[in-house]
């Protein structure tokens, strides 16, 4: 199973979390965002790629195999998707990134470590960065979409992964946990200045940098249970987005900043569906009606 399913699904039940009903937090209705949403739906053991409408409606299944599909990215121009997928496994936890067209066709494998390799971001300079533990340690890389120039970012001996492009390509967020529990980390393109951001208790993971540049929503048990939260990207200003005793996590932006669709199991407990807010938290609203829905990323464009 791959990792960040993993940690949500451990963490999710020793957090004891409870269902609840799904609610709309007061305010004013931001317009309804534009574009489309990718992500997976299917279980914990085999998934596939679907990319529905913002506003809702019938979602497109784009992979169809007994594998784990997983963590779609969309490219800048929105006309191709990177994923992981175990499709291709030669060894125990092998996966690999893969990239297609946006229609589902095109597929074409882009790593080839025998290992994991996952958790893909594709940036706005045309580079993917992803998570690996080729070497025993799990680190973040990155790769060209057309496999070449591949090379290591961080060389921690702690976990590094959730890799998150800034808008602008000049960084990455990510999640660490070299100082303890995951916690939130910044870095330049090239891997350099390597910065710690959020010193929260629990776990906090998966960033989604704003297209604007000005924030980073991330997911984190701080409160007891998963919860989203955004911060400006020097990390201050921490603000709790979703007050819920069911798991909220997996936060991505709309290409206008001005919403956020996330992963939930409010409407019944273990029951994974995608919900769009505003960027404030207010207006929840479902989007998904499955059963395991997870790992949603807004198109940029």
């Amino acid at each position: 199973m791959h990792r960040r399913i993993r940690t949500l699904v451990v963490a999710g039940a020793a957090l004891a979390v409870l269902a609840a009903v799904t609610s709309s937090a007061s305010g004013t209705a931001a317009p309804a965002a534009p574009s489309r949403i990718v992500y997976t739906a299917g279980t914990s053991t085999q998934s596939d790629v679907y990319v529905v409408s913002a506003k809702g409606g019938r979602a497109v299944r784009l992979t169809k195999n007994h594998a784990l599909d997983l963590n779609p990215t969309w490219s800048p121009s929105g006309k191709q998707i990177a994923f992981e997928s175990n499709m291709a496994q030669s060894a125990p936890n092998d996966s690999d990134v893969f990239v297609m067209t946006a229609n589902g066709k095109n597929l074409r494998q882009l790593t080839f470590s025998n290992s994991f390799d996952g958790d893909p971001s594709w940036g706005r300079t045309n580079k993917i960065a992803f998570e690996s533990d080729r070497t025993g340690n799990t680190d973040i890389w990155v790769i060209n979409p057309d496999g070449s120039n591949e090379h290591r970012l961080t060389t921690s001996s702690a976990f590094d992964g959730d890799p998150v492009w800034s808008p602008d390509g000049r960084q990455i967020a990510f999640t660490s946990t070299r100082t303890g529990n995951r916690q939130i980390w910044v870095m330049n393109a090239d891997g350099s200045d390597q910065k710690q951001l959020t010193n929260l208790s629990g776990v906090n993971q998966n960033p989604s940098w704003s297209p604007d540049g000005l924030q980073i929503a991330f997911d984190t048990s701080v409160d007891g249970n998963f919860e989203i939260y955004t911060m400006n990207v020097d990390g201050s200003d921490e603000t709790r987005l979703t007050d819920n005793q069911a798991l909220d996590a997996l936060p991505s932006f709309s290409p206008d900043s001005q919403h956020i669709v996330f992963v939930s199991d409010r409407s019944r407990r273990g029951q994974r569906r995608l919900y769009v807010m505003n960027f404030d938290g207010s207006h929840v609203r479902a989007l998904t009606h499955g059963n395991f829905d997870m790992s949603p990323d807004w198109a940029r464009g």
